[in-house]
């Protein structure tokens, strides 16, 4: 799926396998549970959030959604594949509860939004929100990249950065295999998933990338499946 000359009917196709895959996952309720709970011990009722390498955008409307019904939240999704932004514009555009907020009493549902843009991660723009996170991304990269990624996060994160990856692991490998010929036809899909797995960092690895990037004290926990979840704080 990172490959660039990849037909967008097939990327398309591929994108659709793994929103599946996050659905099944959960992956847009971790994030947003981890956001909310930041959110709530620093008793914020507004936020801006970032979702780096974005994809389709089903995570970012996911967690906007979750998180609208107590939190006011700007969400905004950045992939480098004008084909995933599109998509995820689209997705976004078939969701009846971004229009449906516009009517609700509730101003946190009221005033929410998701938006996607073509963005280079490794080329940001000078801005910043109060959550940064990213979805099944970090593995894409090599550990110089990934760090590279996470400084960047961690520049534009004005309150946390939150990680959502896959680990490597023998039955995260098996589940990848079995998860993905299951619920994608999509070949691109197929070769991807356990690919990942292979690619994916050890919570271990994490931990020192994290390190690394200066975001000290960051806490990575595992949950289902075979994922880990790559938590840090800023002190401002």
């Amino acid at each position: 799926m990172d490959n660039p000359s990849i037909e967008p009917a097939e990327h398309q196709r591929a994108l659709a396998g793994l929103r599946r895959i996050n659905w099944i996952c959960r992956t847009g309720h971790y994030v947003a549970q981890e956001i909310e709970a930041i959110a709530r011990s620093r008793r914020l009722d507004a936020i801006s959030v970032l979702d780096m390498g974005c994809g389709s955008g089903d995570v970012a409307i996911s967690v906007t959604k979750s998180l609208s019904k107590k939190i006011c939240c700007r969400t905004e999704g950045w992939d480098v594949s004008q084909t995933a932004c599109n998509a995820a514009t689209a997705n976004a555009s078939r969701q009846s509860w971004l229009s449906e907020n516009l009517n609700k009493t509730s101003a946190h549902s009221r005033n929410s939004s998701v938006s996607f843009q073509q963005v280079n991660v490794f080329e940001p723009p000078e801005v910043q929100f109060d959550f940064v996170y990213c979805c099944l991304f970090l593995h894409h990269f090599s550990e110089s990249q990934a760090v590279e990624v996470l400084q960047n996060m961690k520049r534009i994160a004005k309150v946390a950065v939150i990680v959502d990856d896959l680990l490597r692991t023998h039955v995260g490998l098996f589940l990848a295999k079995l998860g993905c010929y299951g619920l994608s036809r999509s070949p691109v899909v197929h070769f991807d998933g356990p690919q990942s797995v292979r690619a994916a960092f050890s919570k271990k690895e994490v931990r020192q990338l994290a390190s690394q990037a200066q975001l000290h004290n960051a806490v990575a926990k595992q949950h289902w499946p075979q994922r880990y979840l790559l938590s840090w704080e800023s002190k401002e």
